[in-house]
């Protein structure tokens, strides 16, 4: 290194630690008020809901009873190494969530009624309550079949589905092997038609809560098409079709909840019986291999790295 870079570095690095120094208890509070308001309440908040209650264990405890006595999979292992990083997943995606929430969801709030409220339907406000809450239901219901439609569709989005996608052994903890970006878009278009309707989302608290352990239920080694109900209901088998490597399946069986979205749109695959088997094709894909922690918290870093690497894969090869 020149003289004269060498001296420049110095006065850089001399200038950095004076202006570090002055401002370093400011740095300090602003990185710990930080840390609390978007990281630490919204984590908590998020476990008082679920970890911190009776009734998580309870239901979990009642889906790997039903995995047990009715296997998709018989030779699928309960506490099996996909369950383990699943497990992990919880964690990942409880901290993804609790800062998208605290942050961009907010952030689209505020947005929203600062600048585009005029979009807001005000006669909703005339409906009775019941009325709305049947209308958010149903409407919420297709607006997560419509961005879980989106990210099959569209390739970019896609790589960040596949992560979902990716576990070969679905379990009661693989609804929350999703890329944190991932929130980013089903909050952009789960969140601005209720804002046009003006109907708030707590209203649904309890179907939302209902949601949440159905979606649970379904993702697990169960072996049931739930009868008749498939045809109203999502269930165990049709989203493990839609789960399924194998490409008759793919792009199928899009549904949360109710499955009429599949029959109107045309998307239901019609074999009730068939329980394939679940992943992706991509061999580069870097799957969970034991057991060991520090293999367990590495792996999910770089899956949630892997869809940027496809995207500028795509980019790179598209210029030569």
């Amino acid at each position: 290194m020149k003289p004269l870079y060498r001296n420049l570095l110095w006065v850089g690095i001399l200038i950095g630690g004076v202006v570090v120094s002055k401002y370093a208890h400011e740095l300090i509070l602003m990185a710990i008020y930080f840390t609390k308001e978007y990281f630490y309440w919204p984590l908590l908040a998020t476990f008082k809901k679920t970890i911190f209650t009776p009734q998580f264990y309870l239901f979990l405890g009642a889906i790997l009873l039903i995995e047990r006595l009715f296997p998709a999979n018989k030779n699928q292992k309960i506490l099996s190494t996909s369950f383990f990083q699943d497990i992990i997943w919880f964690f990942v995606e409880s901290i993804g969530q609790a800062f998208i929430i605290s942050t961009y969801v907010a952030f689209l709030f505020n947005f929203y009624h600062q600048h585009l409220s005029f979009l807001t339907i005000q006669s909703t406000a005339q409906i009775p309550e019941w009325g709305r809450l049947i209308i958010g239901i149903v409407l919420l219901d297709f607006l997560y079949w419509l961005q879980h439609f989106i990210n099959h569709k569209v390739q970019w989005l896609w790589f960040f589905h596949s992560i979902h996608h990716s576990q070969k052994e679905v379990n009661v903890f693989t609804d929350f092997r999703y890329h944190t970006l991932e929130y980013v878009m089903r909050n952009t278009i789960i969140s601005i038609p209720f804002y046009i309707l003006g109907i708030k989302l707590p209203t649904l608290i309890y179907f939302i809560v209902f949601q949440m352990w159905f979606t649970r239920f379904y993702h697990g080694n169960i072996k049931t098409n739930l009868g008749w109900l498939r045809y109203i209901l999502v269930t165990p088998q049709s989203h493990r079709v839609h789960h399924s490597i194998e490409r008759r399946h793919q792009d199928k069986n899009f549904g949360s909840i109710l499955s009429i979205w599949d029959f109107i749109f045309g998307t239901q695959y019609r074999g009730y019986d068939e329980y394939p088997v679940t992943g992706i094709e991509d061999e580069h894909f870097p799957h969970e291999t034991s057991k060991n922690i520090v293999n367990l918290i590495r792996t999910p870093l770089l899956q949630l790295i892997y869809p940027f690497r496809r995207i500028a894969k795509q980019v790179f090869k598209s210029k030569e």
